[in-house]
C-alpha cells in the first residue's frame, strides 16, 4: 500500500500492529486516557507464552547444526539491535532473541523470536503457544525439527496447517524488515513454533486470505500473506501520521472510529472505546455477525446505531441473504408496468427469478416493493442485523426467530450436562450433572466431576478423561438396556468436540466411539438449539443467556478466562491457597452444567413472544 502521507514522524510500530484493531493505533498515538492496565487473562497469557517459549528454545539449544547465539532480553534495545547485526553479519546459522535494526524508511521495529539462515539470507520464525497443526488424515504440511530448524530440512508432517493470520502477518512484517536491510532470504517462507513442537512453514505468496474486494465488501478476493499485510501495515502507518496530525491540528479527520472486535476485552484503550460504542442505542457493530465488513457497508449508506438499523427491511434482507442482484431486480422492475412477470422482467436470470417466486415476488409491482437501502447492501449476514436490531432493542429480552412458532428441546429419560474445563496444557476437569426425569434408577443424579491437580501430561490427561469416558459409556449402555431415552448437552459442542477428539487421536477405537457419539442424536450442542430458535440481540454466550433463565452462579468473576488464571493458582507450591481455588474451579464447572439445565428447562416452559419486524415477513 503506497502512502500519501507524511508517516517520518511516527514513532516506528512493531510487528503487532498490522493484525491488531486500527483503532488501537490510532489511540496509541492520541493517549486520550491512561491505558488500563492489563487484564489478570491477558496477564497470565503473557507469562505463559514466554515460559512457553522458554521450554521451545531450551528443546532449540541442544543440537543446533552450526551454532547459535542468543541474545538476552535484559539488554537495551541499541544494543540488541548492534548484537543482531553482528550476529547477522556472520551469518551465524540461528539467532535468538535478536531485535531488527530499526527500518527508519518504513517506520518498523522488529523483534523476531528466531532469525534461521537459509543460505542466501535470513528467515523470521515465531514461538506462538497454540496449535499450528490441524488434523487431517489425508493432508501433509511442510514443517521442521527444533533439532534442524531450517526450510531445507522441513518433511512432510500429517495435518493440514491452522493458518493463523495474525502470525502470518507478523512474519511478512519481519520480512519486510529484513528485505529492507538487504538480510533476508529469497525464499517467501517464515516459520511458528506452536505447540506441536516442531517449525511450521507459511509460503507468505500463497493466496491464503480471504479479503474484501471493495470497500463495502460486496467482492472478494483470495490475497497472499504479503499483499493482506502490506495494506494492513500502510493502512496503520496512515493512522498513526493522520492522529499525530490530529494532534497538532484537531481539524485534521481522524481515519478511523471505534467498532467491536473480538480484541476489545483484552484492549488497554477497553475504557475508551467502551462507552463510545454503548451510546445512545449502540454501535451497529454490536448486533451478532455484525463484523468489519458489514459495519462498513452499513456505514458508508449512513446506518451507525442499532435503531438505524431498524430502518433496513427484513423481507428485502431475506433475498439479499440469497445473493439476488436486487438493484438489476427493481431498476428492471420500475422501467415495467406492474403485472409483468419476473420471467419476463430479466429473462436470462433464471435461478434468480426462481429464488423470487420461492419467496413469493412474481411481479415487477411485487419487486417495486422491496427496499432501495436494504437491497445496496449485498450481504449473508443482513437478515441477522435486522433480527438482531429488533430484539435488542425491544422491551423483551429474549424472542422467538421469524418463523419459529414454538420452541422445541430435546428431552430425555436421563439428561447429563457436559462441561470441560482446560488449561493452556489440557483438559484437567470434566464436570457433568445428571437429571433422571424418568426416575429409572439407573444413575446416581446430581453433580460428578472427573479431574487431577496433578502436573498436566499426556499420561494425566487421558487418566482422567478415561475415568470421564468409562463413567459416560456405562451410563449409556446402562440406558440402552432397558430402553430408556438419554440425552447429553454441552454449550457450544466446537470446544468439546475438538477436546475429545484431541485426547483419543491416538486410540483408533475409542475416537470411533467418540466420533459416533458426538454424531449421533444423543450429543446435543444446546446453544444452536438456542440460536436456531431464540434471539436476544446480543451475545449468546453461557454467562448471558443463563441470567434470563433465572440462574446464577455461586462464584464471583465466572468465565473461562479466570478460570484458566485460577487453574495455574489452584497446582501452585502454597497448599492454602491451592485449596481455595481448587473449590472455585470446582464449584464454578458445577455452575457451568447447571446454567444448561437451567436454560433447557427455561426453553422448554416457557411462552416466548413473536419478534415483531414492523411488517409482515415473508420469511
Amino acid at each position: 500500500m503506497t502512502s500519501r502521507l507524511d508517516f517520518s514522524e511516527i514513532t516506528p510500530l512493531g510487528a503487532y500492529a498490522a493484525k491488531q484493531c486500527p483503532v488501537r493505533t490510532q489511540l496509541d498515538v492520541l493517549r486520550p486516557s491512561e491505558p488500563a492496565p492489563p487484564t489478570p487473562f491477558s496477564a497470565f497469557q503473557f507469562e505463559a507464552g514466554n515460559t512457553f517459549e522458554t521450554s521451545m528454545v531450551e528443546e532449540l539449544a541442544t543440537d543446533v547444526p552450526g551454532g547459535w547465539i542468543f541474545i538476552s532480553a535484559s539488554a537495551d534495545r541499541a544494543e540488541r539491535e548492534k548484537l543482531t547485526a553482528a550476529a547477522m553479519e556472520r551469518y551465524v546459522p540461528v539467532i535468538v532473541g535478536g531485535r531488527l535494526p530499526t527500518d527508519e524508511a518504513g517506520r518498523r521495529v522488529g523483534e523476531p523470536d528466531l532469525l534461521v539462515w537459509a543460505g542466501d539470507g535470513y528467515i523470521p520464525v515465531d514461538i506462538k503457544h497454540h496449535s499450528t497443526i490441524r488434523e487431517e488424515e489425508d493432508a501433509w504440511v511442510r514443517a521442521s525439527s527444533l533439532s534442524e530448524p531450517f526450510p531445507a530440512a522441513a518433511v512432510g508432517y500429517q495435518g493440514s496447517l491452522r493458518k493463523h493470520r495474525g502470525d502470518a502477518l507478523q512474519l511478512a512484517h519481519y520480512t519486510a524488515m529484513l528485505a529492507t536491510l538487504g538480510s533476508g532470504s529469497t525464499l517467501p517462507t517464515g516459520g511458528i513454533v506452536g505447540r506441536e513442537g516442531v517449525v511450521v512453514w507459511y509460503d507468505l505468496t500463497a493466496p491464503m486470505w480471504r479479503t474484501p474486494a471493495k470497500s463495502d465488501g460486496r467482492r472478494e478476493k483470495i490475497r497472499t500473506t504479503l499483499e493482506v499485510y502490506d495494506f494492513e501495515f500502510g493502512f496503520r502507518r496512515d493512522i498513526a501520521a493522520t492522529a499525530l496530525h490530529h494532534r497538532h491540528d484537531p481539524q485534521v479527520e481522524l481515519l478511523v472510529e471505534p467498532m467491536r472486535s473480538a480484541e476489545c476485552a483484552l484492549c488497554p484503550w477497553r475504557e475508551q472505546c467502551g462507552p463510545v460504542l454503548e451510546h445512545g442505542t449502540g454501535d451497529a457493530s454490536l448486533l451478532p455477525r455484525v463484523r468489519y465488513p458489514a459495519w462498513r457497508a452499513l456505514r458508508n449508506l449512513g446506518i451507525r446505531s442499532r435503531q438505524d438499523v431498524l430502518s433496513l427491511d427484513y423481507d428485502t434482507a431475506v433475498l439479499v441473504a440469497d445473493k439476488v442482484d436486487l438493484p438489476s431486480w427493481l431498476t428492471a422492475a420500475r422501467d415495467a408496468s406492474p403485472e409483468t412477470t419476473i420471467e419476463e422482467l430479466r429473462p436470462r436470470a433464471k435461478a434468480q427469478a426462481r429464488t423470487l417466486r420461492g419467496h413469493g415476488y412474481a411481479t415487477a409491482g411485487e419487486i417495486c416493493s422491496l427496499d432501495d437501502t436494504t437491497a445496496q447492501l449485498r450481504g449473508v449476514w443482513t437478515p441477522e442485523a435486522v433480527i438482531g436490531a429488533h430484539a435488542a432493542l425491544g422491551p423483551e429480552p429474549v424472542y422467538r426467530r421469524p418463523g419459529v412458532s414454538s420452541v422445541v428441546v430435546p428431552r430425555a429419560d436421563i439428561e447429563i450436562d457436559i462441561d470441560m474445563e482446560n488449561s493452556f496444557d489440557g483438559v484437567y476437569l470434566w464436570g457433568v450433572l445428571v437429571d433422571d426425569r424418568a426416575n429409572t434408577g439407573l444413575v446416581q443424579p446430581g453433580y460428578r466431576p472427573f479431574l487431577t491437580w496433578d502436573a498436566l501430561t499426556d499420561e494425566t490427561e487421558r487418566a482422567v478423561f478415561d475415568d470421564f469416558w468409562a463413567w459416560l459409556s456405562g451410563v449409556l449402555e446402562s440406558c440402552r438396556d432397558v430402553g430408556a431415552s438419554v440425552r447429553t448437552y454441552v454449550w457450544h459442542e466446537p470446544a468439546e468436540n475438538a477436546q475429545l477428539r484431541r485426547v483419543t487421536k491416538s486410540d483408533p477405537e475409542r475416537r470411533l466411539a467418540v466420533d459416533d457419539l458426538i454424531q449421533s442424536d444423543v450429543w446435543v450442542d444446546l446453544l444452536q438449539v438456542f440460536r436456531k430458535q431464540l434471539t436476544t440481540g446480543g451475545s449468546a454466550g453461557l454467562k448471558a443467556i443463563a441470567p434470563l433463565a433465572g440462574f446464577t452462579w455461586d462464584v464471583e468473576d465466572p468465565g473461562g478466562p479466570m478460570s484458566m488464571v485460577y487453574h495455574g493458582l489452584a497446582v501452585g507450591d502454597d497448599p492454602q491457597i491451592a485449596d481455595t481455588y481448587r473449590k472455585w474451579l470446582v464449584d464454578y464447572n458445577r455452575g457451568d452444567v447447571m446454567a444448561t439445565a437451567a436454560i433447557r428447562r427455561w426453553m422448554a416452559n416457557t411462552s416466548f413472544p413473536a419478534l415483531d419486524l414492523g411488517q409482515e415477513s415473508a420469511a
